[in-house]
């Protein structure tokens, strides 16, 4: 079960008891690692797990990780804070953690790094988009002047990066889509 900031991909979602591989000792939230394998864009031989999305009710579900991704975004979800990206993804829905995010990434693609299934969806844009996952050091928990940071996943060029909490990126919420 994985688990990232407190919140789970199936632990809270499924009611199950996940426990965190590790804690931070600098303040910050537990920390697990998927528990499913990762889709894999290029799925070239045998042991590689394809990226299969089906069209559901309310977005699309992965069928290998069983997260469903909320379709479509209102339009504002493309260029929103932290906290905001937070109330978007509220109620049955929520931020996804950084490796949740990454399962996204479609480095095969041309343009935008993400499967061809979310490029028709007006509401997706290249870019960065939020995580929760907040970045962590054992010398400084927090960014420049005690901000916290989280990291995001860029889909216009398929990289990471880490931004304070004010300005702005881009969400996608998810939820637990079954089994």
């Amino acid at each position: 079960v994985c688990v990232d900031g407190g919140r789970s991909e199936t632990a809270l979602d499924a009611g199950t008891d996940a426990k965190p591989d590790v804690v931070d000792a600098s303040g910050t939230l537990p920390v697990s690692w998927a528990a499913w394998p990762m889709p894999n864009y290029d799925a070239g031989t045998p042991n590689d797990v394809p990226m299969v999305y089906q069209v559901a009710s309310g977005g699309f579900l992965d069928v290998t990780t069983k997260l469903l991704w909320r379709h479509p975004m209102p339009a504002e979800a493309a260029n929103v804070t932290y906290a905001r990206a937070l109330e978007i993804c509220s109620g049955e829905w929520r931020l996804p953690s950084r490796i949740e995010l990454v399962t996204l990434l479609d480095l095969g693609q041309t343009g935008a790094k993400i499967d061809p299934i979310f490029k028709a969806d007006a509401g997706t844009v290249q870019g960065a988009y939020w995580t929760f996952s907040e970045v962590r050091s054992a010398f400084r928990p927090f960014g420049a002047d005690g901000v916290r940071q989280h990291w995001l996943v860029d889909f216009n060029n398929g990289g990471l990066e880490k931004r304070d909490e004010s300005e702005t990126a881009a969400v996608r919420c998810v939820k637990a889509g079954g089994s």
